[in-house]
């Protein structure tokens, strides 16, 4: 699925600057009017947007803008709740390479070793594909999330899926490629994570996520419901999408849609986002440094909106003019998020909107008040 465009961005003066401009307004105020201005405008679609902005001279800055549900018109507030997608893939990458420090995993195992056949049944080249292929999506197992996969989950929102329902679909395709001679993303390689998981530790990989990143880190507002509980804390913002050519509330379809790999798995707030990845950068979810080296090891992996890199669990991108950031994008059905670190501006973002599409403008519009500088 198509994550950014960037079509002229408009950043490329950001390139060269030691740390962020802070002139005129405060940046909370800057950021709040730029997100107002993209919610507002007729290029965008999404009823509500949140952002997180963090630098070393401006601090945490979060706000919102639009409406968190559209037939109330409850403004969104910047703590609200959304489903985070794909974001989820970091968590799962840390517990697993926390895992391998601790020895209970090798990066170079392979998934016949690592599962059972039952749990793996039909794909194939099991005794080629190790746990570090499965990471980076080097693996060649075939992503299940196709468009009859799509078709089925619209079909019934409320249906608890599994592991084995994911490895099925995937089985019953090609592979992508021989193992390690690709790159392709698949969510399939992160299904199998959450089941390698939970061999290891011999507990539910949602445990598993809360018991070491988590609670750890007080996430307090983020959580990993069960299958089953559609349910969302408040205050939340809710997700839409086009069904029918209707707009549908697709707050509450269940969260086991994608299992480890994402969908509505990872129900966060972008201030959480920012918390985890901030820790994670600095190596705290770690004992030992090297393991974060090994984790940021990045392959090539080219795709849409200038992504260069996916490393064992983080993706890479290069905007425009060279700008680069590291994190993850998420996207599911009602909502798109990211959690991105630029290093040359020494800034951290983490955002979320009402509606699966590009969020560009929203990155545009934050980099562009961080630099003080007029629209792009």
């Amino acid at each position: 699925m198509a994550r950014f465009t960037f079509i002229a961005i408009g950043v490329a003066a950001l390139l060269g600057v030691a740390g962020p401009v802070l002139a005129g307004e405060p940046l909370a105020t800057r950021l709040e009017t730029a997100l107002q201005d993209v919610v507002a405008s007729d290029d965008t679609v999404f009823p509500g947007a949140i952002l997180f902005v963090g630098t070393p001279k401006a601090g945490a800055n979060a706000v919102a803008a639009g409406v968190g549900d559209i037939e109330s018109q409850a403004p969104v507030t910047p703590d609200a709740r959304f489903r985070a997608g794909s974001v989820a893939k970091p968590f799962v990458a840390t517990v697993a390479m926390q895992l391998v420090e601790e020895v209970a995993l090798s990066l170079d195992a392979t998934l016949a070793a690592l599962l059972p056949e039952e749990a793996r049944a039909g794909l194939a080249d099991a005794d080629r594909i190790t746990l570090r292929m499965l990471l980076n999506h080097t693996s060649g197992i075939p992503d299940w999330l196709t468009e009859a996969a799509i078709g089925q989950i619209a079909a019934d929102p409320s249906r608890v899926w599994t592991t084995a329902d994911f490895v099925a679909l995937a089985a019953a395709l090609p592979r992508t490629f021989a193992p390690g001679e690709g790159w392709a993303y698949s969510n399939t390689d992160y299904n199998l994570l959450g089941a390698i998981i939970e061999r290891a530790t011999g507990m539910p990989w949602r445990q598993a996520v809360r018991e070491r990143v988590i609670v750890p880190l007080g996430l307090a507002g983020t959580s990993l419901p069960e299958p089953g509980d559609l349910s969302m804390p408040a205050p939340f913002m809710h997700g839409y999408g086009l069904i029918g050519g209707q707009v549908t509330d697709l707050t509450f379809i269940d969260p086991s849609m994608a299992g480890a790999a994402g969908g509505g798995t990872l129900v966060t707030t972008v201030g959480d986002l920012a918390t985890f990845l901030t820790a994670l950068r600095a190596g705290r979810l770690f004992k030992d440094p090297t393991t974060l080296a090994v984790m940021t090891d990045f392959v090539d992996a080219e795709a849409e909106g200038g992504q260069t890199g996916y490393s064992l669990g983080l993706e890479r991108y290069v905007l425009p003019g060279g700008i680069e950031m590291i994190g993850h994008a998420g996207g599911t059905a009602g909502y798109r998020s990211g959690m991105f670190f630029f290093p040359a501006l020494d800034l951290t973002m983490t955002f979320a909107l009402s509606v699966q599409t590009d969020p560009s403008p929203v990155i545009s519009a934050a980099l562009t008040a961080v630099s003080g500088t007029g629209s792009p």
